[in-house]
Formats: C-alpha cells, sequence, structure tokens
C-alpha cells in the first residue's frame, strides 16, 4: 500500500495561529486551503511579512505546512486537518518534492492521481489545485540532471491529470536553479525573492 500508518497527532496544525482570519468584504468568502511540504509552511511565513497570509484575496487562507511532508502521508495530513471542519471551497497542494529520487516516478505519479482522485470523489464541490514540483539547485537524494529530468516527467504527466480532473495546475516557470538568488544557500528553500515569486504563481492561480 503506498499509505503508511503515522500518528499525525504530533503534527496537528495551528489553525489559530497559522490562518488568516482577516474579515471578508463578502458575506461568504471562499474558504481556502493550502497544504504541503516546508515551501508551504517557508510560504505562509513570507506572506505574514508581505501581503499577509490571506495573500490579498476576498477569502479565508488556512495554511497546513508540515516540513519533510512526503505524498505518501499527504492523505492522511489533510483528513486530519479536516476533523470537525468543513471541506475547503479550494484545496491547494504543493507536494512531492521530497519523494523524487527517493521512489520510482512512475510509483509517485500512480500514488498521486490515486489520491487527487480519492479527494476529488470525496469532496467534489472543492476545487483541486496542484502546485508544481519547482526546480532546486540540490538535490539531496541522486545526481541533480536525472531527477530534474524526473521532476519535469512527473510535472508534465500531473498537470494534464489534475485538469483532466476539473482542477488547477499551478506553474512555477520563473523558479529555475539557474537563478541563484532565488534559493538559500542549501540550493532547496527560498530566499525572500524566491518566496515572492512562488507565492505570486499562487496569488495568480487562485485569483484565475
Amino acid at each position: 500500500m503506498f499509505h503508511l500508518p503515522i500518528n499525525l497527532n504530533l503534527y496537528e496544525p495551528r489553525t489559530n495561529s497559522r490562518s488568516s482570519m482577516e474579515k471578508s468584504k463578502r458575506p461568504n468568502p471562499k474558504n481556502v486551503w493550502i497544504v504541503g511540504d516546508s515551501y508551504i509552511r517557508r510560504g505562509e511565513e513570507r506572506a505574514r511579512k508581505t501581503v499577509g497570509t490571506s495573500l490579498g484575496l476576498d477569502t479565508i487562507v488556512h495554511w497546513f505546512g508540515w516540513g519533510g511532508l512526503r505524498w505518501e502521508s499527504l492523505l492522511p495530513f489533510i483528513h486530519q486537518s479536516l476533523r470537525g471542519r468543513a471541506a475547503p471551497d479550494l484545496l491547494l497542494i504543493h507536494c512531492g518534492g521530497n519523494d523524487l529520487g527517493k521512489i520510482k516516478s512512475l510509483d509517485l505519479v500512480t500514488g498521486m492521481k490515486r489520491d487527487l482522485q480519492d479527494l476529488h470523489r470525496q469532496s467534489p464541490g472543492t476545487k483541486i489545485f496542484l502546485s508544481g514540483i519547482t526546480q532546486r539547485r540540490r538535490w539531496r537524494t541522486a545526481n541533480p540532471g536525472k531527477i530534474d529530468k524526473a521532476r519535469k516527467w512527473v510535472r508534465n504527466v500531473m498537470a494534464a491529470f489534475v485538469q483532466d480532473l476539473g482542477g488547477i495546475f499551478v506553474p512555477h516557470p520563473h523558479i529555475t536553479f539557474e537563478n541563484d538568488d532565488l534559493f538559500l544557500k542549501d540550493g532547496v528553500h527560498f530566499t525572500p525573492r524566491g518566496n515572492d515569486i512562488f507565492l505570486n504563481n499562487i496569488i495568480h492561480s487562485l485569483k484565475d
């Protein structure tokens, strides 16, 4: 089985401090969840300092970032977060980069497709946004060129799949490994400028 049993009580999202609770101008604002790995956790931290956690949108945005999150733990993480809450109107996911080089790309894509189908079937009223796995200057698991080739294949397959599912794919074309000013010294995480570009891509996709 792709999913492994884990104790997610250790990672219960701090929704009071990690959600945008600003009042919307509309009586029924869209409820947006942004879920994923450390890119989401760090993206929320950057948003707090710049555009705000609502991303400047007329929505209520809840952030659920878990550093080191891999795809196999994503669905249990979402289900744990949903306990006692209504399903969001929009669900944006950024995950999968930590899996590249650790499992076969075909297995990763198979799991991603199955889980997104399950989410769509369980919450048909939720619009799913899939944020593409971004480039890195350094991959910790294998040859960078080989990993980036796998990343591109996963990106292309999943972009077509999520659109067929009625969702939205969020590309990050301006985040490239050649731009070293976008990355911290670890070659993985973003500088403030890199995070601004990452967040801007998300904002434009949610607006559209």
